[in-house]
């Protein structure tokens, strides 16, 4: 294994572990490749957010879900079945025909991203050089760029003092490696950049996080701390929903899966449902079989 241009160890496959193979590439000690789930989630309570009968002009016709206060949802199907697509026209990025949304049990009108940025909805493409990031601006300036409102004096001017305060608090919290908060995100690992786009994220308080792919393309220690960081954002309530393709990450993260095939739902999983297996079938189109559904 090599790790910051070195050769590190050379093990046998027979005589190692992921978690061995995990703790050498990051160079500490990572016992959990996940956190804990959270078991005090409320499914019968009312839901935080409730979308009902969302339908477009062409390609979802009545789908409804639901995400509790203090959930993380996982969203796995394969390329093409519409993963993002809803997530997208829920909160008001693609145009929607019919249905409504719920938050905290009370409608919301979401025609536009920006109602859901004013109902603290954050969604987090996985695009994230095009969409995620402004790789040309610095981390203060990204951080602060949604909630502009925040770090302005009385007279509505921009205060650069507290949007540094603000850049440097949420990259102590999330562990950004920089130089400083002045640093071009540009020149920053794919990691340190998701990262900024999460505390970009923070600094509006959000309701509902919805994060698309979120450790494509970075390294396992980063991995590690992203899916830290979302356990302990459901903890404090925060409603979590995570689009992945990577099935042991929506297993290992999610408390619980819903699965897409062609633009509509195929099934949900929870606890031991939740296997490679039956999300495979789902995202298929193929039924469960009843000896393959766990007990």
């Amino acid at each position: 294994m090599l790790r910051d241009g070195k050769l590190i160890c050379t093990h046998e496959v027979k005589d190692i572990t992921p978690e061995d193979v995990v703790n050498s590439m990051v160079g500490r000690q990572i016992d959990d490749l996940y956190p804990a789930k959270n078991d005090s989630v409320d499914p019968n309570g009312t839901p935080l957010l409730s979308v009902q009968n969302l339908s477009d002009s062409y390609r979802f016709s009545n789908i409804s879900f639901d995400l509790h206060q203090g959930e993380i949802l996982g969203i796995a199907g394969l390329i093409g079945s519409g993963r993002s697509e809803l997530i997208q026209t829920f909160c008001g990025l693609m145009p929607k025909s019919d249905g409504f949304v719920l938050l905290d049990g009370k409608q919301v009108k979401l025609n536009r991203y920006e109602d859901s940025l004013k109902n603290r909805i954050i969604y987090l493409s996985e695009d994230r050089k095009g969409e995620g990031v402004y790789l040309e601006m610095t981390i203060q300036e990204n951080i602060s760029v949604l909630g502009l409102k925040n770090v302005c004096n009385r007279f509505g001017r921009l205060d650069r003092k507290k949007e540094k305060q603000q850049a440097e608090t949420l990259s102590k919290k999330l562990k950004v490696k920089c130089r400083d908060v002045g640093q071009f995100v540009g020149e920053l690992s794919g990691g340190n950049q998701q990262k900024v786009a999460i505390a970009r994220m923070l600094a509006i308080n959000p309701k509902i996080i919805i994060m698309d792919e979120p450790t494509r393309g970075i390294d396992v220690g980063a991995k590690h701390e992203i899916h830290t960081l979302l356990r302990e954002l459901a903890n404090s309530g925060v409603g979590v929903i995570v689009i992945s393709s990577e099935l042991p990450e929506v297993i290992g993260i999610s408390d619980r899966v819903m699965v897409m095939y062609e633009n509509t739902i195929s099934g949900e999983l929870t606890g031991d449902e939740m296997t490679e297996e039956n999300i495979i079938h789902l995202a298929s189109g193929i039924a469960l079989a009843p000896e393959k559904k766990a007990s």
